[in-house]
This record gives C-alpha cells, sequence and structure tokens, in this order.
C-alpha cells in the first residue's frame, strides 16, 4: 500500500498553463459569451475585421472586448457579438438579421 501511494506522488501531473487566461465552469442554462476575432483571407494572407463584412451585428453596435494584455498587443480585434448561446442548453437557429448582399460582394 505504502510503495503504491509513493509511486502516485511521484508520477507527477499533466496539465498547461495559458498565460493571461484563467479556467471558468460555466454552470447549466448559464449565458455564454460568443466573441468574434478578425478574419484573414487564403488569398491574399491579410485580416480583416470582422464587422467590414456583412454579418449581423449587436443591438448598439459591437464593442471591444480584450480579456488580456496578450490579445490587445497581439493586435487581436476582440469584439462582442450578436449571438446568444447558454450552457449545455439545446438551442435552434433563429434570425439575427436580413443582409442584403449587392453584385461586388458576391464575388467574396
Amino acid at each position: 500500500m505504502r510503495a503504491l501511494l509513493s509511486a502516485l506522488l511521484l508520477q507527477g501531473a499533466q496539465g498547461f498553463y495559458l498565460p493571461g487566461v484563467n479556467p471558468y465552469s460555466f454552470s447549466e442554462g448559464e449565458s455564454v459569451k460568443l466573441k468574434v476575432n478578425k478574419m484573414t483571407s487564403q488569398k491574399t494572407l491579410l485580416p480583416v475585421d470582422y464587422y467590414r463584412l456583412p454579418f449581423c451585428q449587436p443591438v448598439g453596435g459591437p464593442k471591444m472586448d480584450h480579456e488580456n494584455l496578450g490579445e490587445f498587443l497581439a493586435g487581436d480585434r476582440i469584439e462582442s457579438s450578436p449571438y446568444r448561446l447558454k450552457m449545455k442548453v439545446d438551442m435552434f437557429c433563429e434570425q439575427l438579421c436580413i443582409t442584403n448582399l449587392g453584385r461586388g460582394e458576391q464575388k467574396g
């Protein structure tokens, strides 16, 4: 018994740490913020602001939502989104907005 306990204590633990990010456990039914970031084109490899494309925006416009200094220094443009999610709750598709894609936007 003593040898087994010693072996378990000496084995060590596996894990990782992401600087500036704290783990958070959501409760069932709790709201989960869905955030958006920049998008990168496969053709040009240039980043494009998410809301420069014709996506639905939150009421009152998107708000910057940096969680830590690393996101800010990396140039990530993390913004709020209009999507609503709840932890471990089945949800169905909902219409957020209607957008009209013109000819130039359809070419992509």
